[in-house]
């Protein structure tokens, strides 16, 4: 068993700073988390200990922490006064009823986030009801959010602003909404200016709480845990100190409808490049919108909840992965028939083409397989057990296939030819990726770092790049050879240049971009700004914006046919695409003719 103890008695000369005030005689603290559990979370709940180790003896209380999830039995927990789950929740029922005994004998509890996690195959019914919820889905991958505090008069939060901004973190929704519950008093809300939030699951409206305490117990639930960022806010370090040392019982309440939300890909539309036919998926109504050229529309039905699309120009072919029904679904580009359903398992969230072996991959969520359709048989096999991927970038001229994923540290190169594996140092928490192949290089964005790494294809040899705030997608302009990156939390764009890897230019634009795509016919950068509903254009030329165009309400995926020099924004609130023509932004270069 792995301990971190601090201690400091009490005199009675001693002024406290924290708002909460403490007994004279102090108490012991008792935490759990487990070392093999999800990489973020254990980053959490080593920062958790690291930081309750500080704080303990300037707030008078003896600080344990242990990864034997066995000391939860009667005999040891009689010795603590509190209670913390940092990252995940007992399983064994001898553990779980010790737990419940502690608990209404009058023990406290403090959670936070992954401990929290109590959905239909938890199997411990007296836990949905401590907690006052159930999980139903989160948001993905983590970001900032500004909170709300409901009430002030809880000792946990009466040292917190109206509202603050709490560091990276993955955000959870509950069904059904615990404000609901008659036991439970919320603390603090997630504010709904930050809709939509994510980049991948995202939130999208209602009412969604982050804290809060079932009255029936001296408990207190934090969302907040995921990542090494948590304790980076000191109004949010106040708050958990201030949690610790004081768990409120507060009346229950009831309030507005509870948080939903929904599952998005920056694949959500794609151009086919062979008739500049334009395919948007729509989530709710498990069907694929045709737009032709001459913008009429037709819809095509698919799977329960299509998320991306992929195409293979040389055969004509579109490919629509549906997260609901667990398949691919075939449609020919001529005809806009579908002409195979693939099963390919569970929450196909990535769908990428390699036209030059008419291969495609699939990769899902909560999965470490990756999925191969033959796309002349529709014939599809495993590639490897332990391969998972948060997004996959193809270089038809190499003929190698390149995929992420956000807690790894590598990125895994697949030979198209013989399907061997190799894997290159990266950066963690790695989101955005694209190619640039007549030049031979990646570019990976990393969320957590603020960096973006390139690697040299032959060489394998990396170069880390600063860029703004948050960078969750890369685009390449392969004939300018610059390369651009959204910054999610600097509400700007980088300009790389590819031939020295160094920014030379910074472009303000809207609010939260999340997605961007080029033109590099007019080296025209299109970036969708999701928070103002808005998409920025920008001269690639000039490293400047000349136009800010409304869009639908959030705006998430671009894609950009330059032939016809239009650009497609697909929203999260409807099922509408936004057309952007090029040739009547201001200042458009003059069309060139096209085929």
């Amino acid at each position: 068993m792995k301990r971190h103890v601090g201690w400091l008695l009490l005199s009675l000369a001693v002024l406290f700073s924290s708002t909460v005030s403490l007994a004279q005689t102090g108490f012991r603290v008792l935490a759990f988390y487990s070392a093999n559990a999800e990489p973020d979370h254990v980053q959490f709940a080593e920062g958790a200990v690291k930081f309750f180790s500080s704080i303990a003896a300037r707030d008078n209380f003896l600080f344990e922490s242990t990864t034997n999830w066995a000391d939860l039995n009667a005999a040891n927990l009689k010795k603590y006064q509190v209670v913390v789950w940092l990252n995940e929740s007992p399983s064994d029922p001898e553990q779980r009823r010790a737990f419940e005994q502690y608990m209404e004998a009058g023990g406290a509890w403090l959670g936070f986030h992954a401990a929290g996690y109590n959905d239909k195959d938890t199997n411990w019914p007296w836990y949905v009801d401590f907690l006052g919820a159930v999980f139903d889905t989160n948001s993905w991958p983590p970001l900032p959010a500004r909170l709300i505090v409901d009430d002030r008069t809880n000792p946990a939060t009466a040292g917190l602003p109206v509202a603050f901004v709490s560091p990276s973190n993955e955000w959870y929704i509950w069904k059904p909404n615990p404000r609901l519950n008659k036991d439970v008093r919320v603390l603090v809300t997630l504010d709904p200016a930050n809709y939509p939030l994510g980049l991948k699951d995202v939130l999208t409206n209602g009412d969604l709480p982050v804290v809060w305490t079932n009255t029936k117990y001296k408990m207190l639930y934090m969302n907040m845990g995921h990542g090494d960022k948590i304790f980076t806010s000191s109004t949010q370090n106040k708050f958990i100190e201030d949690a610790m040392i004081s768990l409120g019982m507060p009346s229950a309440a009831t309030g507005p409808p509870p948080a939903s939300g929904l599952r998005v890909s920056p694949r959500g539309v794609a151009v086919n490049v062979t008739n500049h036919k334009v395919y948007a998926v729509n989530l709710a109504s498990g069907t694929v919108t045709v737009l032709d050229a001459a913008h009429s529309t037709t819809t095509v039905k698919v799977g329960e909840e299509p998320e991306a699309i992929a195409i293979n120009p040389a055969t004509n072919k579109v490919y629509v992965g549906n997260a609901g029904s667990g398949t691919v679904t075939v449609i020919d580009g001529a005809t806009n028939a579908v002409v195979a359903t693939v099963p390919v398992g569970d929450q196909p969230y990535v769908v990428a083409v390699n036209p030059t072996t008419n291969k495609i991959y699939v990769s899902r969520t909560f999965s470490n397989t990756m999925t191969v359709i033959d796309g002349a048989t529709n014939q599809a096999h495993i590639l490897k057990v332990g391969v998972q991927a948060d997004a996959i970038a193809v270089d038809p001229l190499a003929n190698k296939i390149y995929l992420t994923g956000y807690e790894d540290k590598q990125i895994t190169v697949i030979d198209g030819a013989t399907e061997s594996l190799t894997k290159v140092d990266a950066d963690l928490h790695l989101w955005g990726i694209a190619v640039n192949p007549p030049r031979g290089k990646i570019y990976l964005t990393s969320t957590g770092s603020s960096t973006m790494t390139v690697i040299d294809s032959k060489t394998n040899a990396a170069t880390s790049v600063d860029t703004g705030e948050i960078p969750c997608a890369v685009a390449v302009d392969p004939v300018a050879n610059k390369i651009y990156t959204a910054n999610y939390g600097s509400d700007s764009v980088s300009v790389i240049d590819g031939a020295s890897s160094e920014v030379i230019a910074t472009v303000h634009v809207g609010e939260h971009p999340q997605a961007l795509a080029v033109n590099s016919d007019t080296h025209r950068v299109y970036v969708a700004n999701t928070h103002d509903n808005t998409v920025t254009v920008i001269d690639g030329l000039r490293n400047s914006v000349v136009a800010t165009v409304s869009a639908g309400s959030g705006p998430y995926a671009i894609a950009v046919d330059a032939a016809t020099n239009k650009a497609y924004v697909a929203n999260i609130a409807s099922e509408k695409l936004t057309v952007i023509d090029g040739d009547k932004l201001a200042g458009a270069p003059a069309a060139s003719p096209k085929p």
